[in-house]
């Protein structure tokens, strides 16, 4: 059985333990385990298989050192075949700066990425560095995966986002698969022929040429799967869009969510077409639900995240019928929550302006995925008002079909069995 491991800090969204999942259930000859700093701090009632810390009493850094899970974990990695690294810490870059936090000009912002292209790896990844003090291991020679070329590192998140081309110059010139999340792929370097601006392709200016392979940048969807029996899912769907009563949902579980506009927007048009209805006589109520205000969830929201345990939010979203993900342009992409909506028959809405072609034909590699159905709320919020709108007065039988859609495409993309698929066939084989 070959050995493949997942590295990272606390696991974004638990999406690596979900991938492991994957990989241990569909792709046969390997196993795959979690080694994180520290647990997910929301309860998905999936725990790594290795934390090496305990949180603090604060729950805001490291607490007990877990020796004995530590030296597991360690032997873990040294057999393992392949290890994918998740840097979910800022890069360390600023001391080449002459004038830190700015940038003279341009040049010396790519004078920059020259260093941190040649630069040791545990000097400028913190995560990498972190996780490399604590186990008191180097993966690149005391590892099968370091030794054999198969260090993986894969982008999610804001912290690539901030600072992707250092990491994109780090990732080519020191790993082997780039792994990106579908609105990331764009600022990923998967064509070295497009131009900086000065002018130069990607691969004139920093000197790729030998270390770059188009093969090696990848994007997979977030995959959650809860085992559930697709035609039950068909069932739910039909039972529960048999309403005059629309339920509509927001998770509010990050400020880059910016749900104080989505309580706005979808708040005041629950209220408006509520009296609109009523005063029409038009048999069609609507109720705008978050856990902070859902009577019987409500006394179990964190004071200090706003989380709730993942287990209720799926119950909320298996009830409800038209989820908002998020609204927030500048990210541009749905997360492992719409994932969720969709597979549980909800109409979902995000902002996926990012959600760009070729990252498209990217994550649709070696599967027959048709469109994505979570609907795109527009640029500010008047459009997310007009878009929000248009749905909620759309005659139920329509919405029912749509989140009908919607389950279609979370099967061919987004579970198990789908991102095993690109796991085996784009990084372990």
């Amino acid at each position: 059985m070959k050995k493949v491991s997942f590295l990272g800090f606390k696991d974004y969204a638990n999406i690596m333990t979900e991938y492991a999942k994957a990989i241990n259930k569909y792709c046969d000859g390997f196993e795959a385990r979690v080694i994180c700093e520290l647990s997910h701090p929301i309860d998905f009632g999936e725990p790594h298989d290795y934390d090496l810390y305990e949180w603090d009493e604060s729950k805001t850094g490291h607490g007990k050192r877990n020796d004995d899970i530590i030296e597991s974990a360690k032997e873990w990695l040294k057999e393992s075949e392949h290890i994918i690294f998740a840097e979910e810490k800022k890069p360390i870059w600023h001391d080449l700066m002459l004038n830190p936090p700015q940038y003279r000009d341009q040049e010396e912002y790519f004078s920059v990425l020259d260093h941190g292209g040649i630069l040791d790896t545990y000097t400028r990844l913190e995560g990498w560095r972190d996780l490399r003090n604590i186990l008191d291991l180097d993966f690149f020679t005391e590892t099968k995966a370091g030794k054999n070329g198969n260090l993986h590192m894969y982008h999610t998140g804001s912290v690539y986002r901030d600072s992707c081309d250092f990491f994109n110059i780090m990732g080519i010139k020191h790993f082997n698969k780039l792994i990106h999340g579908v609105d990331l792929y764009r600022l990923s370097w998967y064509n070295p022929n497009d131009r900086m601006a000065n002018d130069k392709t990607i691969n004139e200016r920093f000197n790729l040429y030998d270390d770059f392979k188009e093969e090696n940048h990848l994007a997979i969807y977030t995959s959650y799967d809860k085992d559930y029996d697709k035609q039950e899912v068909l069932k739910r769907i039909d039972d529960k869009f048999d309403t005059n009563k629309i339920l509509i949902f927001h998770a509010m579980t990050g400020k880059f969510k910016l749900s104080h506009i989505i309580d706005q927007v979808v708040g005041d048009l629950v209220k408006t077409l509520n009296k609109r209805n009523k005063r029409k006589g038009i048999n069609i109520e609507y109720e705008y639900i978050t856990p902070q205000t859902y009577e019987p969830i409500k006394h179990l929201v964190d004071k200090n995240s706003g989380w709730v345990p993942n287990e209720e939010i799926m119950k909320l979203k298996e009830m409800c019928h038209l989820y908002v993900d998020e609204f927030n342009p500048m990210i541009g992409y749905f997360g492992g929550s719409s994932v969720e909506a969709l597979m549980t028959g909800n109409v979902t809405f995000a902002t996926i302006n990012h959600f760009e072609e070729d990252a498209m034909n990217a994550a649709n590699k070696n599967i027959n995925a048709t469109d994505c159905p979570v609907i795109h709320l527009g640029a500010n919020p008047q459009e997310f008002r007009r878009v929000m709108k248009k749905y909620m007065e759309k005659p139920i039988e329509e919405l029912k079909e749509i989140a009908k859609n919607g389950l279609e495409w979370y099967y061919k993309t987004s579970t198990h069995k789908a991102v095993a698929t690109k796991f085996e066939k784009e990084i372990l084989l």
